[in-house]
């Protein structure tokens, strides 16, 4: 008898959870839901199975950080499964629509699945899983649309630092803290913090500003 395969649903909405776990295990497949609401809900879960390890993850995006701040939100959740689990399948489900910010989880992530939540239905959910499963991307339709219009984009890139020096300053501390928070000079987190602006249509905007795109894109919730 062919073992089911184990699926972890990272969402911070237990409902989300409990709607996928149930149009899953009715679809036929043979698998195995767990879910988790938070970054250290999901780590635990994930270092804890390595013995019987999650095959796919559903990866949420807008997720609050860990308690530590190590990890800043879901992105950086996929980043961490990335380096820890590469053998782990993320597919990407979320809320987002803003291209520039598709476009980067794209880049970042380079997730084997990618849906829009407003899309799903129980037939994109388990065609997802199927097409993963069997070593194939899976992006929705919506995906594909907006990933497409993003095409002024291209030549621009949040990493992982970037988005440090965005969540710390979400968290109210000021530049001049950031070094001993980020790995980098303050020079440099002066000139991250000038190209985020200049990308993100605010050249010569404060702070507060930049945080309020950022917010609006979804990069911080």
């Amino acid at each position: 008898m062919t073992p089911k395969a184990s699926i972890l649903v990272i969402d911070d909405h237990p409902i989300t959870i409990t709607g996928y776990k149930t149009c899953l295990e009715d679809s036929g497949l043979s698998l195995h839901i767990d879910g988790a609401c938070n970054c250290d809900e999901a780590i635990n879960k994930l270092n804890n199975t390595k013995s019987n390890f999650f095959k796919m993850v559903f990866l949420d995006i807008k997720l609050p950080s860990s308690k530590t701040s190590k990890i800043t939100g879901g992105e950086d959740l996929g980043l961490f499964i990335r380096k820890q689990f590469p053998e782990t399948k993320i597919i990407v489900h979320t809320s987002l629509r803003d291209e520039q910010r598709i476009t980067n989880i794209i880049k970042s992530l380079s997730p084997e699945g990618f849906l829009i939540k407003s899309d799903l239905s129980i037939k994109i959910l388990s065609d997802s899983v199927i097409t993963v499963l069997e070593g194939n991307k899976y992006y929705s339709d919506s995906v594909r649309n907006l990933s497409k219009q993003s095409t002024s984009y291209d030549d621009f890139f949040v990493d992982s630092l970037d988005m440090q020096i965005i969540y710390f300053l979400s968290k109210g501390e000021l530049t001049k803290n950031l070094p001993r928070l980020v790995p980098l000079s303050m020079a440099t987190i002066e000139r991250r913090k000038k190209r985020l602006k200049t990308v993100f249509g605010i050249p010569y905007g404060s702070d507060k500003q930049l945080l309020d795109v950022a917010r609006e894109k979804g990069y911080i919730l």
